[in-house]
């Protein structure tokens, strides 16, 4: 896998990404008081190679914990091909939540792998975010609880999460997590007695915003993703809402090109494999 370089720079107007008064002032506060263990160019190198998007959402705390996170991925990395994926948390319980970050190199299928190792450990996903750095370096930021609804106080289910995430993303995958991100798929299931999927490429400018209302069950946003994978999809943004049964999601799409999906014959086959794929 080819990692394209952040050229690093040094004066404040070269960053033509930098807009914005909290991102300018964030730029403006680390570099001249650099959190500790984190050097000059990293924080550069982050506000140049971040999208857009997550300055539009991103907070002083998140942004001070992906910066750490990052620096702790590459310290683990000796090579690009390297796995060495950190997963991080912060539980808040007050809010039926417990938060988690993701730092590895950017991958297809990568967001289908997370959500299969959460399955497997029965951490339930509420919301995930996906951010891609121009040097191939991925941020997720994902919202999950319990099968309680409660926030994940045990801190084995990460570490489980994450071992078989190193052993899905191994070349070859290790067997230990082909099956267990697989077991639901062999679990008796019932044919949904909701499913609604719909498209709207009308309200964003950047990505098709897929829609999908089912019986929610153990395994759905696994299968899901999965079949967006194969259908060559990027995910930037899945919004997982689950009122008792019901899961009511929405997934912010591109195609490869990385630009919206507006050909109806696409938009058909991307339908017909995620409903292939929510009932088994």
């Amino acid at each position: 896998m080819e990692i394209s370089s952040v050229p690093v720079v040094t004066a404040l107007h070269e960053i033509k990404s930098i807009s914005g008064k909290f991102q300018r002032q964030m730029y403006d506060r680390l570099l001249e008081q650099p959190p500790p263990g984190l050097a000059v160019d990293e924080i550069i190198a982050h506000f140049q190679a971040m999208p857009p998007r997550y300055w539009e959402r991103v907070t002083e705390e998140g942004l001070l914990w992906g910066l750490n996170v990052i620096h702790k991925f590459l310290q683990n990395v000796s090579t690009p091909s390297a796995i060495a994926p950190v997963l991080d948390w912060k539980q808040y319980p007050e809010r039926g939540f417990t938060k988690v970050m993701l730092c590895t190199w950017d991958r297809l299928g990568l967001l289908s792998k997370v959500a299969s190792a959460f399955s497997a450990v029965r951490v339930n996903i509420l919301s995930a975010e996906a951010y891609t750095r121009a040097d191939n370096i991925i941020l997720d930021v994902f919202r999950v609880c319990d099968e309680n609804g409660q926030a994940v106080a045990n801190p084995d289910r990460f570490q489980q999460t994450l071992f078989l995430l190193e052993g899905s993303l191994s070349e070859p995958p290790r067997f230990a997590s082909i099956w267990a991100n697989s077991r639901h798929k062999i679990e008796k299931r019932k044919a949904p007695a909701v499913l609604d999927i719909s498209f709207d490429n009308r309200t964003l400018k950047e990505h098709t915003i897929l829609f999908i209302e089912t019986n929610d069950r153990l395994g759905l946003l696994s299968d899901i993703l999965e079949a967006l994978t194969l259908c060559n999809l990027n995910v930037a943004q899945a919004i997982i809402e689950t009122d008792q049964t019901l899961a009511r999601d929405s997934f912010y799409l591109t195609g490869s090109d990385h630009k919206k999906i507006e050909d109806e014959s696409a938009l058909k086959k991307i339908e017909t494999s995620v409903a292939l794929a929510i009932r088994g």
